[in-house]
């Protein structure tokens, strides 16, 4: 019952810093939504609500698998490989369900090159690959506040093994 109390927890801060991500994208000039239309519940122009629930899911995925010897134990660069992935098919198909199929249009990259059924797209994706260590840190710092882990390395420490390839 513990670990499911902790896990809404993370859903809650993650969706909300994945929803924090998009407003301060779009206030530095970085289009992270291209639909030019309003649908309800959408707040079109910074972010929509839905992506709480899509930014929730991302981090309780990529937090679930930092729970397992498997995934931690792995170099950080395959790490951040899967995290990066997980979100983008979390984007797609996460488009794919509430663009295409139930019609709310809350963002569409149809006009943007290199993207893909205009739900997700290259520039994107790229940031995609970028967030899982941020994931795995905070995850990792979570862990020590609500297991008593040991407290984990500063994020520059997380950084420096992505970059040393260990």
């Amino acid at each position: 019952m513990k670990y499911l109390k902790n896990k809404i927890i993370h859903f809650l801060i993650f969706g909300g810093i994945y929803m924090d991500v998009e407003v301060l994208a779009r206030a530095h000039g970085q289009q992270l939504v291209g639909y030019e239309g309003i649908k309800p519940l959408s707040l079109m122009g910074f972010t929509s609500l839905w992506m709480f629930l899509v930014g929730g899911l991302c981090g309780v995925i990529i937090g679930g698998l930092n729970d397992r010897p498997g995934y931690y134990n792995l170099k950080m660069w395959k790490q951040v490989l899967i995290g990066g992935t997980t979100i983008t098919l979390v984007e797609l198909f996460s488009g794919i369900f509430f663009n295409l199929y139930l019609g709310l249009h809350l963002w569409d990259y149809s006009k943007d090159r290199f993207n893909f059924m205009g739900q997700i797209e290259l520039k994107n994706c790229i940031w995609w690959y970028v967030l899982p260590i941020l994931i795995i840190w905070l995850d990792d710092v979570l862990s020590c506040y609500f297991y008593g882990d040991d407290r984990p390395p500063s994020l520059i420490m997380y950084l420096v093994k992505l970059v040393t390839l260990r």
